[in-house]
């Protein structure tokens, strides 16, 4: 995995290396199974699998819940999966690759890398309002359900973390070559406090926060760029 950017490496960050992300859940092609095509697509059947899992969480959703929402017969179900585990590790990995891809497009959207950290936080406070709000961080929710006991998890929603902040403090390193931020500053404890203020959003939409007030908080924080 490449370590976010130093300075005097700008290249990298501007580049392709950030799009590289480790995953350990593939999108797998429809291939023949015993003489006949796969009936479903794998990808498509672990996301609506993790609708099911948002909704009631790893242990209140039960087979019968997982095989309605998936629209899966039971054999089928097995013969992919083997068991709800090996489909919640699935969903958990997509639900993380969405989330790096969607940030890093963002934070190398714009021409102003300080520009386009002030867009990433635009989309979190859509994120965090109305019944998306209202429906969570799927990795959030699932730290809290499944941490500190299960290391699987802890390592994905770890791995989630380390890369969100990667990003941003490339982000940083560019605007600071730039000038747009005060080159004094840590990239590092910069973008922690960046990833930080983005998971507070989160777990405060899911509380049913007012989206004004989310945004004067974001407006708040952003300060810490000038």
């Amino acid at each position: 995995m490449a370590e976010y950017p130093k300075r005097g490496q700008i290249s990298l960050a501007l580049g392709t290396a950030w799009f590289h992300i480790p995953i350990m859940a593939q999108r797998t092609k429809t291939s023949p199974s015993v003489g006949r095509p796969r009936e479903f697509e794998l990808d498509d059947a672990v996301r609506k699998a993790m609708s099911v899992f948002w909704d009631r969480g790893y242990h209140d959703a039960s087979l019968p819940d997982l095989l309605e929402g998936m629209e899966l017969s039971r054999g089928s179900f097995y013969k992919a999966f083997v068991d709800k585990r090996g489909v919640y590790l699935r969903a958990l990995d997509i639900y993380i690759e969405d989330a790096i891809r969607k940030t890093g497009e963002i934070l190398h959207s714009n021409s102003s890398p300080k520009a386009a950290i002030k867009q990433a936080f635009s989309r979190h406070v859509e994120e965090s309002s109305g019944n998306e709000g209202l429906r969570g961080c799927f990795a959030v929710l699932s730290a809290v359900e499944m941490l500190p006991a299960d290391e699987e998890v802890s390592k994905r929603i770890a791995r989630l973390f380390r890369r969100l902040e990667d990003l941003y403090a490339a982000a940083v390193i560019r605007a600071q070559t730039l000038g747009e931020i005060d080159s004094a500053l840590d990239e590092r404890t910069l973008a922690k406090f960046l990833v930080c203020q983005v998971q507070g959003m989160r777990v405060l939409g899911k509380a049913g926060a007012d989206p004004g007030a989310t945004k004067a908080m974001v407006d708040f924080a952003l300060k810490a760029l000038d």
